[in-house]
């Protein structure tokens, strides 16, 4: 499978104005979900650049650390997946609830991180940026753009890093299934 990067999306449109922020409804997880998902993966190359720029200077700090750190998460990370996908209920644990299969995993770094080392590393090299995108994927409104694109590029989604982490975590399928009944009933 040939993984490609998604497009860098201005930085304008990233980061603009207030009106384009706003609370998500929080009585409406599918939808917050849903806003958080597509936000992701339309965003996937800025928030790489932010998470690369906030690694880095940790990494510059602290490199040891910082490789200890980011070795022990990929880890944890494959080893719930890993698992998770060989139980049932697991999976539809991780399926249904995405947050806290997500927490699960950054604690379980966390303590195996502060048996090894150093702390503040984790917190700010590891935690913050993906602090960072989840805060920006809940709070950011999509507009007409960010929805079309989304749609054009659903195919080859799950060929970009996101689509892959997405797709580890269950959370990609249903806007596939969405977007391929979509294009369906388009041809009829």
């Amino acid at each position: 499978m040939e993984v490609q990067v998604a497009p860098l999306r201005a930085w304008d449109d990233f980061f603009p104005g207030s009106d384009r922020f706003a609370r998500p409804d929080f009585k409406d997880i599918s939808k917050w979900n849903n806003r958080v998902v597509n936000n992701l993966l339309y965003y996937q190359t800025n928030y790489l650049m932010v998470a690369a720029a906030v690694v880095s200077i940790v990494g510059f700090l602290s490199p040891l650390n910082m490789l200890i750190g980011g070795t022990v998460v990929v880890l944890v990370f494959m080893g719930f997946v890993w698992v998770s996908h060989n139980k049932d209920i697991l999976r539809r644990l991780k399926k249904q609830y995405p947050t806290t299969f997500v927490v699960v995993i950054m604690l379980s770094s966390y303590f195996l991180i502060s048996y090894l080392g150093d702390v503040m590393v984790f917190i700010f090299g590891i935690t913050l940026p993906l602090l960072l995108m989840f805060v920006h994927a809940s709070l950011r409104l999509r507009n007409i753009k960010n929805k079309l694109e989304n749609k054009i590029e659903g195919i080859g989604l799950k060929k970009t890093p996101m689509g892959i982490i997405l797709d580890a975590l269950e959370q990609q399928e249903d806007s596939i299934n969405k977007l391929a009944d979509y294009i369906s009933k388009a041809k009829e």
